[in-house]
């Protein structure tokens, strides 16, 4: 594993070597769940068993990626010290956890969320929760270490890294939090994914949470990649527009939020 890390130009420590070779274990989930997709036509909510492992391996491959490569802005020092490696393994535990418990309950034909049919599903759904909170607590944990660097760096990437890592985790805690309580993604009667926002199966019938928490997470990898391409596109500008766009990102999350509360499709 230390050589694929160093192959991607990151540094070979602990703390990297756990987030990327989660990376590839949900790589691995992924290809073995892909083709069981093709072969399985049972559904859930008339869509494949297999679209939620899916689509959780995806998620998490590129939130494992984004860690590993953000927190290479840390000295290895504070990357690996007796303060971020428990936070480290746990957002690996938490991860495995989520991982195989969705796609057992999909081999199963049975819902992982949202499901309180017996006391084991409820509890395993409650622990998932808590393992979620465990993974937006460990960018927020590197977002604020990289916050309080005194090395002198003001690139736009330094300011998107910081500002995305820590907003991330506030605004998907907001909106995963009221989907938990609430029982449901949507907003309205529905019993059906099929026919949802192509790729991601976004209710296109009633209001859906979905779209909010999509935008609040990925503000994470979004900020980060805008400070970069301005870094290198226009310097000057680069941390102003960072700023600017963590506004539109916290503005859109609300406005998805406000409609899906509303019980108003994404379109």
């Amino acid at each position: 594993m230390s050589i694929s890390v160093k192959n991607f130009g990151l540094d070979d420590d602990h703390t990297t070597r756990a987030w990327v070779a989660t990376v590839w274990f949900m790589f691995a989930a992924l290809i073995i769940t892909a083709p069981a997709a093709a072969i399985d036509t049972r559904t859930l909510w008339e869509i494949s068993v297999w679209s939620k492992p899916m689509k959780f391996e995806l998620a998490l491959m590129v939130h494992f990626a984004t860690l590993a490569i953000l927190a290479q802005q840390l000295p290895r020092s504070k990357r690996t010290g007796f303060f971020m490696t428990p936070i480290v393994w746990a957002s690996v535990a938490a991860a495995l956890l989520e991982v195989v418990y969705i796609t057992f309950q999909a081999a199963r034909g049975r819902h992982s969320h949202f499901n309180f049919d017996t006391d084991i599903e409820s509890g395993m759904y409650a622990l998932m929760g808590l393992g979620a909170v465990l993974l937006v607590v460990a960018a927020f944990v590197l977002g604020l270490k990289l916050a309080a660097l005194r090395d002198g760096n003001r690139s736009g990437l330094r300011l998107g890294a910081v500002i995305g890592l820590l907003l991330a985790p506030i605004l998907t805690l907001i909106v995963a939090g009221y989907m938990s309580s609430s029982g449901s993604h949507w907003v309205g009667e529905a019993t059906s994914d099929a026919n949802g926002v192509l790729l991601f199966g976004w209710s296109r019938e009633v209001g859906d949470l979905r779209p909010a928490h999509f935008v609040a997470l990925h503000s994470m990898q979004a900020l980060p990649i805008i400070g970069l391409m301005m870094d290198r596109i226009a310097p000057k500008a680069a941390r102003p527009t960072v700023l600017i766009s963590a506004v539109i990102v916290i503005g859109i999350t609300a406005v998805l939020f406000l409609q899906a509360l509303a019980g108003r499709p994404l379109y």
